[in-house]
């Protein structure tokens, strides 16, 4: 029976040796171990985002003419891809610029998500990014990185911003050469 044991034991530490010598666990905790279809999305890669203020609250009340008893606003005010033509494996930006107004001066949960659609047909959703944004104009950027077989063409990016008050979309063609 402690012979079982034994061996059970050095299995386990060759195992984890193995596991550890060979970068799986790190491979495993990013994701890509598995196939890229099973994650967030299927086609092409995305990478960092960052989020910056562009306007804070009381620039936007005074520019809208807003008054707490408007209500909400939530507007998509532009998606952009930067640059606009890409080659298969370039890195591009996807920047999404859009503007929160509330009654409250509160930071409100905001997830926004974009789709990729070639010739009709979706060819992956990035992850909702989620945040919480006090009322103003804000940018949020995501590099993406075309597949190296992205294949010739106009590709459309359809965004979207959705708080606990609505949501609005925007789509926007780039090409890729």
């Amino acid at each position: 029976m402690q012979k079982i044991r034994r061996s059970y034991l050095a299995l386990l530490v060759l195992a984890g040796i193995i596991w550890i010598t060979c970068g799986i666990s790190e491979t495993w905790a990013q994701g890509r171990f598995l196939d890229q279809s099973w994650g967030d999305y299927t086609w092409g890669t995305y990478g960092g985002n960052r989020e910056a203020s562009r306007m804070g609250r009381e620039e936007i009340v005074a520019r809208e003419n807003y008054c707490s008893t408007s209500g909400c606003v939530l507007r998509l005010d532009g998606i952009a891809v930067r640059p606009p033509k890409g080659s298969a494996g370039q890195t591009m930006v996807l920047s999404t610029t859009y503007t929160i107004l509330t009654p409250d001066a509160v930071a409100i949960p905001v997830a926004i998500s974009r789709d990729i659609v070639f010739q009709d047909k979706s060819l992956g959703r990035t992850k909702n990014i989620e945040s919480r944004r006090l009322n103003g104009t804000w940018v949020q950027e995501i590099d993406f990185t075309l597949p190296a077989n992205a294949v010739a063409g106009v590709y459309t990016l359809k965004t979207k911003v959705t708080t606990g008050y609505g949501s609005d979309q925007k789509e926007v063609q780039f090409r890729v050469e």
